[in-house]
């Protein structure tokens, strides 16, 4: 059966789609091809590639989005994770403690932190000899009478370290300036302080300070004969490792590197830290809770004149909390971003080529009918 006009229904198709065809076809009899369309065609494949490779990389950056929120994780406990190396003061000779503004204290924390004895060398220490049986250190200084001292009987024999200091204890005499070199106490004259301590979110310290501490009458105090330390205390300290809370690439931690050297006198370090609450919200939904920090660091010699201190000598690390919180959301890019960006690179590339190639064209063109005329 056909119907009107004898023209099959089918036939008309793909003419009438040919009408929607908007990009049209030159036969290749009619192509020109030129040295300088050539060039053209080549910096626009470079320029395509170096512009795709960094639309590339941008696409597996992750972008972090910050925002201030008030923080209300207070009833949260904080870790505190340090690492502090002391070269020229003994771990006996001080006290590690924690003691924050709502009264709380941790006296001499043993187990999550360790004291780590250590050698003139900045190496983990043997140990202090001590005497066999039979055998005689001598006490040095200690065992000459001291006219000071009338009713002090000077010791015989100094067997151990812990022994000489209290010969010299005994006697009213400073022991600091002969620990590094007497034998019983040279194979261990520093000490490394390391590990994380749990705290409460208010304000407060952790120091690693002078003598033995304790906690009297509801407050924190420290013990030692003020002659001990007349010839001066060592603090000086490396800082290794700072951390408050979970480390999380990206976040500096301004303490790690510190280096303090004291030549002589008994100094005590305040570094006064400003804590800003952070959760990191990954991509794959986790989130990490951390703190970053400013620090403000402050220094004096408190052994000011013979046997009198004006504070006590040691580290304090003294942090306070900010009320706000920082919240960093990874933000990663759709993949139909990264597609929409290469097709502008690659169709704004091509147009852009295009044109020039169509205006070197016909100024060469018109030049060389120029000539020709002339």
């Amino acid at each position: 059966m056909h119907q009107r006009g004898g023209t099959p229904s089918g036939s008309s198709s793909p003419s009438r789609v040919k009408r929607f065809d908007v990009y049209s076809k030159v036969h290749d009899d009619y192509r020109i091809r030129t040295q300088s369309g050539g060039l053209i065609s080549l910096v626009s494949l470079c320029i395509m590639a170096l512009l795709f490779c960094s639309e590339l990389r941008n696409y597996f950056v992750v972008d972090v989005v910050d925002h201030i929120v008030v923080d209300t994780t207070v009833n949260q406990k904080l870790p505190i994770g340090l690492n502090i190396t002391f070269p020229r003061l003994r771990c006996d000779e001080v006290s590690v403690d924690t003691v924050d503004s709502i009264g709380e204290s941790q006296v001499d924390i043993a187990g999550t932190l360790t004291k780590l004895d250590l050698d003139s060398q900045g190496a983990p220490s043997k140990g202090d000899p001590v005497a066999k049986e039979g055998e005689c250190f001598p006490c040095l200084e200690a065992s000459v009478p001291n006219p000071e001292e009338p009713d002090a009987v000077p010791p015989k024999c100094c067997n151990s370290c812990q022994e000489l200091k209290d010969a010299y204890q005994d006697m009213g005499l400073p022991y600091f300036h002969i620990l590094e070199t007497a034998d019983q106490c040279k194979n261990s004259v520093g000490c490394q302080v390391h590990g994380d301590v749990l705290v409460s979110k208010v304000g407060g310290n952790v120091h690693v300070a002078l003598g033995k501490s304790t906690v009297r009458d509801g407050k924190h105090v420290h013990e030692f004969n003020l002659r001990d330390v007349t010839d001066g205390f060592n603090t000086s300290h490396i800082i290794h490792r700072m951390e408050f809370g979970e480390r999380v690439p990206g976040v500096e931690s301004p303490l790690e590197g510190t280096e303090k050297t004291v030549l002589k006198g008994a100094y005590m370090f305040h570094y006064y830290i400003k804590l800003v609450p952070t959760l990191f919200q990954r991509s794959d939904g986790t989130e990490v809770y951390t703190h970053q920090y400013s620090v403000t660091a402050n220094e004096k010699n408190v052994l000011v004149r013979h046997q009198e201190l004006l504070g006590l000598p040691g580290v304090f690390l003294v942090y306070e909390f900010t009320p706000f919180m920082v919240q960093k959301s990874e933000k990663v890019v759709p993949v139909t971003h990264f597609l929409i960006s290469v097709c502008a690179i690659i169709g704004g590339v091509f147009t852009v080529a295009g044109l020039l190639d169509a205006i070197l064209y016909r100024t060469t063109k018109r030049l060389a009918k120029g000539k020709s005329n002339a």
